[in-house]
């Protein structure tokens, strides 16, 4: 009943229209922004048939003797529609099993797509990869705002917005990624000797080909970019991908105002805001100064969760 084809660069098209209509696909997914770092990653995506029309997507690639879905983006996981149902689903894992293992692979690690991002309940493949292939889970946590119930923010964080504000400070979206990158980049470098996941030529890449969903919003003290805040932006869900300030924003708590800008530009149209994961090494070890500040603004948990399994 079904069949696996490895996804190859003239099937975009027909990926992106499933992704698109996909009932928990978001534009990560997209070839449009998948493949700007296609020379990083063997890219070893599947496209799953039924009766010879397209039934769901598996983005991935191969790194060794492992499959990752995907290891060059936030999460993957089996897109699906919303025709998509469980017992399909089932098989289809076992399916993908067999192909993978002809294909030399000997492990998967999978990071399947949140559930605030899903248009519908979508966790048909959770159960079948414990199901099917017994997988064990790493967990990371995120924290999010709902649009439909919001908590109060922390005094500290009202306290910072204000005093922006009575400062002078002014926010604006912009295209020019250039100063932004600048402060992102002396911050990272500074603190932890690491430079952006994204060049400041790929991000701006990216925004040319999706300008509608990565956006960058800045803090200025007249005419200076002082802090700023790259969304992503999905049917559900605004994430903010990239956050910094200079000791001037610092100073003058930019982000405190920028986060209230943005969070209620977001919420007024998107159920959820979404601050992005807090934990490292796997998700075992939680940084409470990080997950405190992103609590200040409303923010409470979202499970991000890593499966692995042996084939």
């Amino acid at each position: 009943m079904f069949e696996i084809r490895r996804y190859t660069p003239d099937q975009a098209d027909a990926w992106n229209h499933f992704v698109a209509q996909s009932k928990n696909g978001t534009f990560l997914l997209d070839r449009h922004y998948m493949d700007y770092h296609a020379d990083r990653f063997t890219d070893h995506s599947l496209m799953v048939y039924r009766r010879d029309k397209l039934y769901a997507l598996l983005p991935g690639n191969i790194a060794g003797d492992s499959f990752f879905s995907h290891q060059g983006l936030t999460y993957g996981g089996l897109i699906m529609s919303d025709k998509t149902v469980a017992a399909d689903v089932v098989q289809i894992f076992r399916l993908l099993n067999d192909w993978l293992r002809k294909e030399g692979v000997r492990r998967v690690i999978y990071k399947p797509t949140p559930w605030i991002y899903h248009k519908q309940p979508s966790e048909e493949d959770l159960y079948a990869i414990v199901e099917v292939c017994g997988a064990s889970m790493s967990r990371g946590l995120s924290s999010a705002i709902s649009s439909e119930r919001q908590n109060k923010w922390y005094r500290i964080r009202e306290c910072g917005a204000s005093h922006a504000k009575q400062a002078g400070i002014t926010i604006e979206e912009t295209e020019n990624y250039l100063p932004f990158w600048q402060i992102l980049t002396d911050n990272l470098r500074e603190r932890y000797g690491l430079n952006p996941v994204h060049s400041v030529e790929e991000i701006e890449l990216l925004h040319h080909r999706l300008p509608d969903h990565i956006r960058l919003v800045v803090a200025k003290e007249k005419d200076d970019v002082i802090g700023g805040i790259v969304l992503y932006v999905s049917d559900r869900v605004v994430h903010s991908q990239y956050i910094a300030a200079n000791l001037r924003g610092k100073q003058l708590h930019a982000l405190d105002y920028l986060f209230e800008v943005v969070i209620a530009e977001a919420l007024r149209s998107h159920a959820y805001f979404d601050f992005g994961i807090s934990t490292e090494k796997h998700g075992t070890y939680l940084n409470e100064n990080l997950i405190y500040q992103k609590e200040g603004f409303g923010g409470r948990g979202i499970c991000y969760d890593w499966y692995e399994w042996t084939l």
